[in-house]
């Protein structure tokens, strides 16, 4: 099974900023557990805003970003599809 995209950006910033799973699902609002869910098997639907944007401040990345790998995963977008920004998300 491919990596979710998701995974990804939480491994990366793991690797940058040296915290632990446990941590960082803290930070984010989520378990542990889902973490390794959304590893093992992917995301089976869109998380809350409010764990996106948990996300998205832990992660130190755009909301639009955070939003658009969870939307992949989820399977709402594929690979040509793209989230619209506006002057506030750029």
């Amino acid at each position: 099974m491919e990596t979710p995209r998701l995974v990804e950006l939480i491994d990366a910033h793991k690797r940058a900023y040296g915290v632990g799973e446990a941590e960082l699902a803290r930070r984010i609002g989520v378990t542990r557990q889902n973490l390794h869910l959304w590893r093992t098997r992917g995301l089976r639907g869109l998380p809350a805003r409010t764990t996106l944007d948990g996300m998205a401040a832990e992660l130190r990345l755009p909301y639009r970003r955070v939003l658009e790998a969870a939307l992949r995963d989820a399977a709402y977008l594929d690979a040509t599809d793209h989230v619209a920004t506006t002057a506030k998300d750029a």
